[in-house]
């Protein structure tokens, strides 16, 4: 059984397109996907319509009308905001987004099985969600701590699925993948001049230890550089192109490593 783990990471998620589409290049599909914050988007539209093309085509429309709205409003300010709010954004914007991907499409239609990350603020672990309203699902796997307030599933209130797993390898073994792919960023540790600056950075090296901990379980990683913030969702199309690049790549050595 091949599992596939896409990795959290905003906009950087678009390059986990360019892994379905050399996935689809070499003639395999993932028998089961998992995927955290981004990761779940893409999983979970690849899932329901089963191709590449169509994923990027439904993703990319969506950022574009969500971009254009946002266009006609002011700029938050970040570090004020953050501190004095308890998140940037309500749920309700952000759910009209994922309902004009997902719809009223539930986990029983998808083409290929999909495993849902997201945090559990109760039990502090990761929550696998499978079954349900995809919208509801990728909502709660999306709501990015300090950005967004939290959603609820089942009663409970969940956060962004890569405060804990941003690329569930775990989740994947436990399923029972033998073979596990994982689509994933090479992020380089930031400097720092100022305080925020250094909390940053402490988060990027408390993120690196748990990132490195989920590769260990992978039996083959497509690594994309993007220097692009989560955030810039603007360059979706460069990210994409760029990851396409990258993945073309290696190519040959994923489907020897497959087809062993």
């Amino acid at each position: 059984m091949v599992g596939l783990a896409l990795q959290a990471g905003g906009v950087k998620g678009f390059s986990h397109i360019a892994t379905l589409k050399v996935f689809e290049e070499c003639n395999v599909k993932p028998d089961v996907i998992s995927g955290s914050s981004a990761g779940s988007i893409v999983g979970a539209s690849y899932a329901l319509h089963g191709s590449s093309e169509i994923a990027y085509k439904v993703f990319a429309e969506t950022v574009r009308k969500f971009l254009k709205k946002q266009r006609t409003k002011p700029e938050p300010i970040m570090n004020l905001e953050m501190v004095i709010k308890d998140a940037l954004y309500s749920l309700d914007e952000f759910y009209q987004f994922f309902k004009e991907m997902f719809g009223k499409k539930k986990f029983s239609e998808l083409k290929t099985k999909l495993l849902v990350v997201a945090f559990d603020i109760e039990t502090w672990k990761s929550f696998v969600i499978d079954e349900g309203y995809l919208v509801d699902a990728v909502l709660a796997s999306c709501t990015v701590p300090g950005v967004f307030e939290p959603t609820y599933i089942a009663g409970v209130r969940m956060l962004d699925g890569g405060v804990l797993s941003p690329i569930p390898t775990f989740e994947l073994k436990d399923y029972g993948a033998d073979t596990i792919v994982a689509s994933a960023f090479e992020e380089l540790i930031p400097p720092y001049a100022t305080h925020m600056e250094l909390m940053l950075t402490v988060d990027a090296v408390k993120e690196s230890y748990i990132v490195q901990n989920e590769l260990s379980e992978a039996d083959f990683t497509f690594f994309y550089p993007i220097s692009v913030n989560w955030q810039d969702f603007a360059k979706y199309e460069e990210v994409y192109k760029n990851a396409l690049i990258v993945a073309r790549r290696v190519k040959d050595e994923f489907e020897n490593f497959i087809r062993r």
